[in-house]
C-alpha cells in the first residue's frame, strides 16, 4: 500500500505544475531605472508561490519608477524571522519583509516596525473596510492593524467524493461533526482478503496548526489572557477539554483502524500523507486551502479515481465558532531613508490592491485580502476552474469574531508548536496514557519558555 505514495512528491502548496511553473525560479527581476530609491523586500515564500511573489514585484517595478523594490527570497518563514532577529544586533534590516502569522509579537517587540495603522490613518484610507474581517482581525492587536494582511489560508477537511459516493455518504455536506467523521471513516475503510487495511477513511498529520482551528470552533483559547490580544499573554491553555476532545477523537479513529496518522507535521510525513489522500489510500485528510489545487492535480496524475471535495473542519455537535487565518503580512521596518520609507508603503498598498489580490490569488491558491478582488476578473476565472474553493471562503465568511477565533499572539509560538505535536505523537502511540496528560506536560513547558521570553521585554 505504502509503496504508492513515492509516486507523488506533495507540499502544502505545491501547484507548480497546475501553474506550469518550475520549482526553480524562472521569473527574472527588472532593471532599477537610473535616479529610483531602492527599497529592500525580504520574503519567505519558496517554489512557485515565491515565482508569483517576484512576478507582483515586478509588477510594482514596471509601474512606476519613482521606487524600486529589490526582492531578496529567504529559505522560509522561520529563516525569516531568525534573520530579522539576528540583524536587530548591527546588521541591516529590510525597509519590508514577510513574516508569518505566529511572528506578529515577535515583530511587535523589536521595537523596530511601522503599524500600517499608522500609515493608513495618516492618509485617510479606506483600505481595512475591504479587508476581510477575520483576517483583518487576526494582525489587529489592541485595535490596531500592525501589519498588511498578503497571503492567507485557512484550513479544510478534504474528501474524496468518488469514495464518499461509492460508500453511499453526502461528499457535499459541508460540516461535519467529530461522530460524523468516525461514522463516515468507518464506511469508507476497505480491507483486502487478509484483512490488511487498503484504504483508509482518514489520514492525518500531527499538527498543532489544527489543533488551534479547533480550538477556535469551539471557542476555546489558546492563551491567557484573552489570547494575548488586549495585553500580553501570560500563559499558555491549550491543555484544555476542548483540545482533549480533538486528540481523542483522532486515537479513537486509530484505535478502531478507520484512521491512519503519519507521525508529526511536516517534510516526509506530510508527503506520505498527502499521497495516500490523492492516490485513494485515504478517503479524508486535513490541510490548508493553499493545498488544494496541488491536490487535485496530482490526483488527476495518480489516476486513482480520486474526486477532491472540500468541507468545512471537523467539529464537535453544537461547536459556535469557527476558523484562525494562516499565512503571512507585509511588515514595514522603522528603517531606512525617508525615501525608503515612503516607498515600502507605497508598495505594500500596492501589493494589497484588490488587482493584485486577485492575481496572488489565482495564481497560488491562498485567499484574496480584499472582498473587492473577487469582483476581478483573475479570480472569477480561479474559482470557475476551482469551485472547491467557494467552501473555503464561505468556512472563512461564516467564522463569528472572537479572541478565540482571532487567533492567539505570543513570543514564542514556534516552541509551542512544537512541544504540542511531541505530545500528540506521544499519546497517539500510546507513550502517555492520555491526551490530558500529554497537553499538560506540553503546557507547562510552554508557558514556562514564555515566561522568559516575557522577562526579556
Amino acid at each position: 500500500m505504502k509503496g504508492m505514495r513515492s509516486l507523488l512528491v506533495i507540499t502544502g502548496l505545491s501547484v507548480a505544475a497546475a501553474l506550469g511553473f518550475s520549482q526553480t525560479s524562472g521569473v527574472e527581476p527588472l532593471p532599477q531605472p537610473p535616479g529610483s530609491t531602492r527599497v529592500t523586500f525580504w520574503f519567505g515564500l519558496t517554489g512557485v508561490n515565491g515565482d508569483v511573489v517576484r512576478m507582483v514585484v515586478n509588477k510594482y517595478n514596471a509601474s512606476q519608477t519613482r521606487y524600486y523594490v529589490d526582492a531578496v527570497s529567504q529559505p522560509d518563514y522561520d529563516a525569516t524571522i531568525n534573520k530579522l532577529n539576528t540583524s536587530l544586533a548591527g546588521g541591516e534590516l529590510p525597509n519590508v519583509v514577510q513574516v508569518y502569522d505566529i511572528g506578529t509579537q515577535r515583530m511587535i517587540d523589536t521595537g523596530k516596525i511601522v503599524p500600517v495603522q499608522d500609515l493608513i490613518d495618516k492618509e485617510r484610507l479606506d483600505i481595512i473596510r475591504d479587508l476581510e474581517p477575520a483576517v483583518a482581525s487576526y494582525y489587529t492587536i489592541a485595535g490596531r492593524l500592525y501589519s498588511m494582511p498578503f497571503n492567507s489560508s485557512a484550513p479544510v477537511l478534504y474528501l474524496n467524493r468518488a469514495a464518499f459516493r461509492e460508500a453511499g455518504l453526502d461528499p457535499e455536506k459541508r460540516i461535519w461533526t467529530y461522530d460524523e467523521v468516525s461514522t463516515a471513516a468507518k464506511a469508507l475503510t476497505r480491507k483486502d482478503s487478509q484483512g490488511n487495511v487498503i484504504r483508509h477513511g482518514i489520514g492525518f498529520t500531527l499538527y498543532s496548526w489544527i489543533l488551534e482551528e479547533e480550538l477556535a470552533t469551539q471557542t476555546a483559547l489558546f492563551a491567557d489572557p484573552g489570547n494575548g490580544r488586549q495585553t500580553r499573554a501570560q500563559k499558555l491553555v491549550f491543555n484544555s477539554k476542548e483540545a482533549v476532545a480533538w486528540l481523542s477523537f483522532l486515537k479513537s479513529t486509530v484505535d478502531a483502524g478507520w484512521g491512519e496518522s503519519f507521525g508529526i507535521d511536516g517534510g516526509a510525513n506530510s508527503t506520505a500523507r498527502d499521497a495516500a489522500f490523492v492516490t485513494g489510500e485515504a478517503s479524508m485528510t486535513l490541510n490548508s486551502i493553499a493545498s488544494l489545487r496541488g491536490y487535485i492535480k496530482s490526483a488527476k496524475d495518480a489516476n486513482k479515481g480520486v474526486d477532491v471535495g472540500v468541507a468545512f473542519i471537523p467539529r464537535p455537535a453544537g461547536a459556535k465558532g469557527g476558523v484562525i487565518i494562516g499565512g503571512a503580512s507585509l511588515w514595514i521596518t522603522s528603517t531606512g531613508t525617508p525615501q525608503q520609507q515612503a516607498g515600502a508603503w507605497d508598495f505594500v498598498k500596492f501589493a494589497s490592491t484588490p488587482e493584485i489580490q486577485a492575481f496572488f490569488s489565482s495564481n497560488t491558491g491562498y485567499y484574496p485580502t480584499r472582498r473587492a478582488a473577487y469582483a476581478v476578473q483573475d479570480m472569477k476565472d480561479a474559482l470557475a476552474l476551482y469551485p472547491q474553493f467557494q467552501v473555503a471562503i464561505d468556512e472563512l465568511r461564516a467564522t463569528p469574531a472572537s479572541a478565540a477565533t482571532q487567533g492567539a499572539v505570543f513570543g514564542t509560538f514556534v516552541k509551542a508548536r512544537a512541544n504540542i505535536q511531541s505530545a500528540m505523537e506521544q499519546y497517539i502511540t500510546g507513550k502517555v496514557p492520555s491526551a490530558a496528560q500529554a497537553l499538560d506536560t506540553a503546557a507547562r513547558i510552554s508557558s514556562a519558555e514564555l515566561a522568559d521570553y516575557n522577562a526579556s521585554y
